[in-house]
């Protein structure tokens, strides 16, 4: 079996993510699994020094362990020690609020991790999912009782909600009930201290800047939609821009592609550009709160810049692979039920692959202040999330490419002037209330951008159900174009 260590080590990788992809719709008792893997592990041994042997032993056992840390991830549900255990049931569950809480127009959710239960001596574990009222206003690390009639999550229609608050060890949640502040404090310093900067930051915010745009700045700044009204978010979604005030892999590296771009126009040295832009990346983790979610994005979006530095398609591959094996190594369940992970995924692959053919085939045309680059990057990264669009929510956005290209230029630069208001106006508010007069200009530029091209009557297309089948083909396809046409660019991704 000729087989370089390279591609052995990627095969490897791609047989676990397989293992963890397969029983996410298959139940297999664990005590086959362990059985097989020590089979595997003996046969490895024995056969160590063949090649051919050993070389196979390796991917049995990737795809083995896969498998098994999928099944390890799942928690035992009939355990009196698990919250879940208790589903269905009256109870007084004490707990610590571990999550920076979720405020939207007139309600706030509450992630619980749960410390005790009226109906058990024991301490539980595990989390609870509480929806309460919009005030009293509650934070991260209060110990809080909360008396209600806890439930295991459901489907929603097409949607498996139940599936989404897996993803996040979910697996009880609590609609309406009682709540008792017991204490403060009992959460991480560092978080708190890093979640108190953070709402410092935005009340600044919405003090020096009018709304929407107060609301709109704070989204992409640091990924809150809080305050953005129903109809400016209906627009981004008919546009197709949403993805500039979502916090995930696809909306880091999209910005990220076009700012180091920007920079590139300016004349700034690409190795420069890429640190600057990866510190800028984990200054925004942190200020948005530093969540398993954003830490993933932000890792993908490092990791765009990474494959730029690293040149060679292969490097990439293994690199991008190796960047999932990790992810699903510490939380496997976002492989299968979580979209942002998938889509952030797909569109790092179209950043990786598909824009270096873009960018061969587009060399002539000229720059005009980063608006290529806002071009071809939106366009690599929707042809590979757009089948998956398609299979999720059955919406095809016509006139995506043109709103990208006029409101992606403008990311950049409002970004740098609203956080550089928002950190003078913490000091002195009439300085930032004065720095963020540009800002505003184009924020209502973008707004005004959005509502135009969503008023279009063909703006958006509801194509309703989108058979897997078809996706898959659509992927087919691209995979073929992106096999026949990086032929015509060599093996070596074109450095910007």
């Amino acid at each position: 079996m000729k087989l370089s260590r390279s591609k052995v080590f990627l095969i490897c990788l791609l047989l676990f993510v397989i293992g963890v992809g397969l029983i996410s719709f298959f139940e297999v008792d664990f005590i086959y699994l362990y059985a097989l893997l020590l089979l595997d592990v003996v046969v490895l041994v024995i056969f160590w020094s063949n090649k051919d042997y050993r070389i196979i032993s390796l991917f049995g056992l990737f795809f083995i362990l896969g498998m098994a840390r999928m099944i390890l991830a799942q928690p035992n549900l009939e355990n009196p020690k698990h919250i879940a255990y208790y589903n269905g049931q009256d109870v007084v569950v004490e707990g610590v609020v571990a999550m920076e809480p979720d405020v939207r127009l007139d309600h706030q959710k509450l992630t619980l991790r749960t410390r005790r239960v009226s109906k058990s001596e024991d301490k539980v574990s595990g989390r609870l999912l509480v929806k309460t009222n919009l005030y009293p206003e509650y934070e991260y690390g209060e110990l809080l009782s909360v008396k209600c009639s806890i439930e295991a999550p459901e489907q929603i229609e097409d949607f498996a909600y139940d599936k989404y608050l897996a993803r996040y060890d979910i697996y009880s949640v609590c609609w309406r009930g009682g709540i008792e502040k017991l204490d403060t404090g009992k959460g991480n310093p560092v978080m708190s201290g890093i979640l108190a900067v953070k709402t410092y930051f935005m009340d600044t915010i919405n003090q020096i800047i009018s709304e929407p745009h107060a609301a709109f700045l704070a989204g992409l700044l640091v990924g809150a939609r809080r305050g953005i009204p129903e109809y400016l978010l209906e627009a981004f979604n008919r546009t197709g821009t949403t993805h500039i005030i979502a916090i995930s892999g696809s909306n880091i590296t999209i910005i990220a592609a076009v700012i180091i771009g920007f920079l590139q126009f300016l004349g700034v040295n690409r190795k420069r550009a890429f640190w600057w832009i990866s510190g800028g990346i984990v200054v925004f983790v942190i200020m948005t709160g530093a969540t398993a979610s954003v830490v993933r994005a932000g890792i993908m979006g490092i990791f765009v810049l990474l494959a730029r530095q690293l040149g060679r398609s292969s490097r990439a591959t293994n690199a991008l692979v190796f960047t999932a094996f990790v992810m699903l190594l510490i939380n496997p369940k976002i492989l299968i039920f979580d979209a942002g992970f998938q889509l952030s995924f797909l569109a790092t692959v179209g950043l990786v692959y598909i824009n270096p053919i873009f960018q061969k085939y587009t060399e002539r045309l000229p720059q005009m202040f980063g608006v290529k680059e806002a071009l071809v990057t939106t366009m690599s990264a929707m042809v590979t999330t757009t089948p998956l669009i398609l299979y999720q929510f059955g919406r095809l956005s016509v006139v995506a490419p043109l709103a990208n290209i006029l409101i992606l230029p403008a990311i950049p630069l409002t970004m740098a002037i609203g956080f550089s208001a928002g950190v003078f106006g913490m000091l002195w508010q009439t300085l930032g209330a004065i720095m963020a007069w540009p800002a505003w200009l184009l924020l209502e530029y973008m707004i005004r951008v959005a509502e135009i091209l969503s008023s279009w009557q063909f703006a958006s297309l509801e194509l309703g159900g989108f058979h897997w089948i078809l996706m898959t083909g659509m992927y087919g396809v691209i995979w073929w174009g992106v096999k026949r046409f990086s032929h015509s660019i060599g093996p070596t991704f074109k450095r910007h």
